[in-house]
């Protein structure tokens, strides 16, 4: 138990004292909160929801809804949810109107992947992704650029806080750190560090096992299939086109799998999806992941982003131009990778 109260007065050195109390000014009083998350949300954004839904009802905010637009696809996600009983409610099922305050975690407006309709009062926003916040803005902001996850971020807000973290909560958190840091393999601050060896030890690791071994259904093994067939490499960069998918959460996962592959500095996987490309980029050792996937995507009017090593996108198209609009990504992604003229190989023969 020492240790737990020692790394709480570690963290209430830092800045977190201030913002916390700035948090809480800005949202209390409220009755009803709406935490949204993006479109298709991932480990991260759903724990770092997770814990700001127990933050608030800690401050007797009598009801918070998790909420998003699109859905959970990947198994890992779903069994997430399931596991830890984080309950949410589709965005189209809520009502704006009906909330007192509106928080964002993992993302940010105005970013293509959140759904709310344009010239929404947002009241606070907490993400590590790398977005600057709008000068002269009411709305609060806490973004951790540096940060790996943000279950980073709502882990110190909840110690600061003095918030109890239950083991169900802290497998939450932990599972969202270690998804979006790569396990500690890439953009690692000290904070993630930290949040990761405190989680581990008073989290239900049961429940973490039967997170990341889920049950997975017939459609995760014909993307599969898919995308072993499609994949090429030009030298160390790998690419794969997987079709039409029921889920974009296809195309980060294949994406993630296939740059295990030892040959491969860099992997790119897409999609489509209702009218639009999905698209995910991974390096190992370059940090412009996220400068590439931005770049992509402003050619074709879509949206895209991330961080170095991690990025992704999407770009819409008319179903009549779908050919069309696919062969240009793919000459555009060759085009910013400058590997036109190397050769392509079948990346698994």
């Amino acid at each position: 138990m020492s240790e737990i109260y020692e790394f709480v007065n570690r963290v209430r050195t830092d800045t977190f004292d201030e913002k916390v109390q700035e948090f809480k000014a800005r949202i209390l009083p409220a009755s009803t909160v709406l935490i949204l998350t993006h479109d298709f949300p991932d480990p991260d954004c759903l724990a770092a929801a997770f814990g700001i839904s127990h933050l608030l009802s800690f401050w007797g905010v009598k009801s918070s809804v998790i909420s998003f637009g699109g859905f959970v696809g990947r198994a890992e996600n779903r069994a997430m949810i399931r596991f830890l009983n984080i309950r949410t409610v589709p965005f189209v099922l809520t009502e704006i109107n009906d909330f007192d305050k509106i928080i964002l975690v993992d993302c940010f407006p105005g970013r293509g992947n959140v759904s709310l309709p344009p010239q929404t009062e947002v009241h606070a926003i907490l993400d590590h992704h790398p977005n600057d916040p709008p000068e002269g803005s009411s709305t609060f902001y806490d973004i951790r650029k540096d940060f790996g996850a943000t279950s980073t971020i709502v882990t110190k807000y909840l110690l600061t806080a003095q918030c109890p973290i239950s083991p169900k909560l802290a497998a939450a958190l932990f599972y969202g750190i270690k998804t979006d840091t790569g396990d500690m393999r890439r953009e690692v601050a000290q904070d993630d560090l930290d949040c990761y060896k405190f989680l581990f030890d008073i989290m239900e690791h049961k429940l973490l096992s039967r997170i990341e071994s889920p049950d997975r259904d017939i459609e995760f093994f014909k993307v599969l299939h898919s995308a072993t067939l499609s994949a090429v490499n030009y030298n160390d960069i790998g690419y794969a086109h997987l079709g039409n998918v029921t889920t974009p959460d296809y195309v980060a996962e294949m994406a993630d799998l296939f740059h295990s592959l030892e040959k491969l500095e860099w992997m790119v996987c897409s999609g489509i999806f209702k009218n639009q490309i999905f698209f995910s980029i991974r390096s190992k050792n370059e940090d412009t992941a996220g400068i590439f996937a931005e770049k992509i995507a402003m050619i074709f009017g879509g949206s895209g982003g991330g961080h170095s090593r991690v990025a992704a996108g999407r770009v819409p198209f008319d179903a009549n131009d779908a050919n069309k609009v696919l062969e240009r990504f793919e000459y555009t992604l060759k085009d910013v990778f400058n590997i036109i003229k190397v050769p392509e190989e079948k990346l698994v023969k």
